[in-house]
C-alpha cells in the first residue's frame, strides 16, 4: 500500500513540468510561424504565393493560439507586483518595436534594451551592461518567473534580430 501514497508526490511536479514544456513547445510554434513571416525570402515569391503563405501561417498561429497551456505560478503580492512592473516593461519594447517596423526605423536600440534586460537575468555571468531597474523588479519575481522571463527575452532578442536583418539591406 505504500507505493500509493508515493504517487501524488511524484505526480505534482511531473504533471507541471510536463505543462511547462507543453507551454514552452507552444511558444516555439509561435516563434516559427512569426520567422516565416519576417523572412526576407516571401520578398521574392509572387503576390499570390506570399498571401497563400501569410494565409497559412495566420491560420496556423490562430489555431496554435487556441490552445491554452497554463502553469499557475503560487506568488505574493510584491512579487505579483514585480511580474507586472517587469511585464509592463517588456510589453513596452514590444510595443515600441512594432511601432518603429510600420515606420520603418532601425530597431537596434530596442535590441540593445533587450539585451540588457537578459543580462539583468544573469547577474553572475552578464553578456555586456545591466539594467538596474529591470534587475531590481525582476529579483523580487519567483525563480520561475524569472525562469520564463528569461526565455520571453531570449525570444524576443532572436525576433529583433532577425526583424534587423529583414529590414536592414545586406550589401
Amino acid at each position: 500500500m505504500r507505493p500509493v501514497l508515493h504517487i501524488p508526490s511524484w505526480i505534482q511536479p511531473h504533471s507541471r513540468e510536463s505543462a511547462s514544456n507543453l507551454e514552452q513547445e507552444k511558444e516555439q510554434i509561435l516563434d516559427m510561424l512569426n520567422s516565416v513571416s519576417l523572412n526576407t525570402e516571401l520578398l521574392r515569391l509572387g503576390q499570390g504565393d506570399r498571401e497563400d503563405i501569410n494565409a497559412i501561417t495566420n491560420r496556423l498561429a490562430a489555431r496554435t493560439k487556441t490552445v491554452d497551456v497554463t502553469v499557475n505560478t503560487p506568488r505574493s503580492a510584491e512579487q505579483e507586483r514585480a511580474l507586472s512592473s517587469v511585464n509592463h516593461l517588456i510589453d513596452g519594447v514590444v510595443e515600441k518595436l512594432q511601432e518603429d517596423m510600420q515606420a520603418g526605423k532601425d530597431v537596434g536600440s530596442l535590441l540593445e534594451t533587450c539585451r540588457r534586460y537578459l543580462n539583468a537575468c544573469n547577474p553572475e555571468q552578464p553578456d555586456g551592461p545591466i539594467d538596474q531597474r529591470f534587475q531590481a523588479q525582476l529579483i523580487e519575481c519567483t525563480a520561475d518567473d524569472q525562469k520564463k522571463i528569461r526565455r520571453k527575452l531570449a525570444q524576443l532578442i532572436t525576433q529583433l534580430e532577425r526583424a534587423e536583418r529583414t529590414f536592414t539591406p545586406q550589401w
